[in-house]
Parts: structure tokens; C-alpha cells; sequence
């Protein structure tokens, strides 16, 4: 009987130490998977600190002009791209075909700007100092955008081209998509243009096509492209050519 209350006070001994273990691994186990769920959601926050929470539209004010825009890709602030619009559209369309996503997603900030009295952007009238010839400068000089590339379609040029023959304002390039206001300069002047510029235009632009390629043809090192097919506005009709052109442009650049 000895032997046997023996063995049992054993075996008992050895249930409990074996139940102990497995209390203890499973105590063990549940505080690492604690640990490292709240490692990952801290791992998750860090990668999303990265992104912009909201990414528009924005606003800002120059000189009592309330100015809408979109800001993509922030973190790249050194290498900015402002995209101006013709007079029928406005920022929205820059986003509605993903020329913003295409642009972060690539590296650069992009900023889409409604032009003042269009969209959501108030009218010139209502400021003493900014007008449609130094607008372009005192936006650059307001987001601090630095030494940025500008594209200007259509009706923007007589924003944009103020500011690229400006002694004031600095441009890492010039992307004019058939703009307006090209003849308020002469071929000489063009000539002179000592920028890297990628002209832009439509097959079927029949009214701007002609002073597009008689202007800026002239531009030393312009990069001429036709989008087949194409009416005046151009990079609607075809944005996955048309962000092609701009990107192989922009990487050029850098």
C-alpha cells in the first residue's frame, strides 16, 4: 500500500507540474501575441504618419484671395509640379483623370490649383498686390514649392507665361499644353528662353496648333509632342499618353 500511495503522490506530482506548464506557455503565448499586435498597429501607424490625412481640397490665402487647391505627395517638397487649368475646367479635372495620383505616385508633389474666379478660387479683384502676372510667383512663394515645374494649359497661359519669362520666378521646367497668350511675346524672345520646356498639343487643335509649333518650336531643346487624334484639350482625351510625356519629362529633369 505504501508503494502505491507512493506511485499516486508521483503521478500527482507530475499531473500538476505538467498543468503549471501549460498554464504558463499559455500565459506566455497570449502575451506575445499582445505584444506583437500592438508592435504591428504601432508598425501601421508609423507607415500611415507618412501619408497626407487629407489630401484636399485646401485652401490659402494670397494677399485676401482665398485659393482652392489639391496637394498630393507633400513629402516631396522638393520636387514640385504645378498644374494650372484652361478656362472650361478647373483642379477637379487633374484629379478626376489621376494626373495627381500618377505624379505622388511617382515621387513628385503635385499641386492642382484652381485659378483665381474659376472653381472654388476667388477673382483678382478683391487683392491690391497679386494679379494675373505675378500670381504664378506669389503661389510659388506662399506653399513654398521652391524652384517648381509648371504646366499650363490652354486659357492658364496668361498666367504661366508671365512667370516664365520673369526675372523674379524661378521654374525647373515648362509644360504648355496649346496655351493662350503665346504671341504676347516675340520669336525672339522664345528664342531666348533658356529653360527645359515640353510642348504639348493635339493633332486636331486646329486653331492653336500653328502657334504652338511657330512659337515654341523655337524654344532651344524643346521636346515637341502630339497627342494623335487629340482636340484642344488635349490631355483628356488621352491621360495615359499624356502622363507618359509628362513624367519621362520630369525624370529628365532630375
Amino acid at each position: 500500500e505504501a508503494v502505491v500511495s507512493t506511485q499516486s503522490t508521483g503521478e500527482l506530482k507530475l499531473k500538476l507540474t505538467r498543468t503549471w506548464v501549460y498554464i504558463a506557455v499559455f500565459c506566455f503565448s497570449g502575451l506575445l501575441i499582445i505584444y506583437l499586435g500592438g508592435a504591428l498597429s504601432e508598425e501601421r501607424a508609423l507607415d500611415t504618419s507618412t501619408v497626407p490625412e487629407m489630401l484636399g481640397p485646401l485652401h490659402i490665402n494670397i494677399d485676401g484671395i482665398k485659393v482652392a487647391y489639391y496637394d498630393y505627395g507633400s513629402e516631396f517638397h522638393q520636387r514640385s509640379v504645378i498644374l494650372l487649368h484652361g478656362a472650361r475646367f478647373s483642379k477637379e479635372d487633374w484629379k478626376r483623370i489621376g494626373t495627381l495620383d500618377v505624379l505622388r505616385e511617382n515621387g513628385y508633389r503635385a499641386i492642382a490649383v484652381d485659378l483665381p474666379g474659376y472653381g472654388q478660387s476667388e477673382p483678382l479683384a478683391g487683392s491690391q498686390k497679386v494679379s494675373k502676372e505675378n500670381f504664378v510667383e506669389a503661389l510659388i512663394e506662399k506653399l513654398d514649392l521652391g524652384v517648381p515645374v509648371l504646366v499650363s494649359p490652354s486659357m492658364s497661359g496668361g498666367f504661366a507665361i508671365p512667370a516664365v519669362f520673369s526675372d523674379t520666378t524661378t521654374l525647373k521646367g515648362w509644360v504648355p499644353v496649346a496655351p493662350v497668350s503665346i504671341t504676347s511675346h516675340t520669336l525672339d524672345q522664345y528664342k531666348g528662353l533658356d529653360l527645359p520646356v515640353l510642348a504639348v498639343y493635339g493633332e486636331n487643335d486646329h486653331q492653336f496648333r500653328e502657334q504652338v509649333e511657330e512659337y515654341l518650336g523655337v524654344i532651344p531643346g524643346v521636346a515637341m509632342k502630339i497627342i494623335p487624334g487629340a482636340p484642344h484639350p488635349c490631355y483628356l482625351d488621352n491621360p495615359t499618353l499624356w502622363h507618359s510625356v509628362l513624367i519621362n519629362f520630369l525624370k529628365q529633369l532630375n
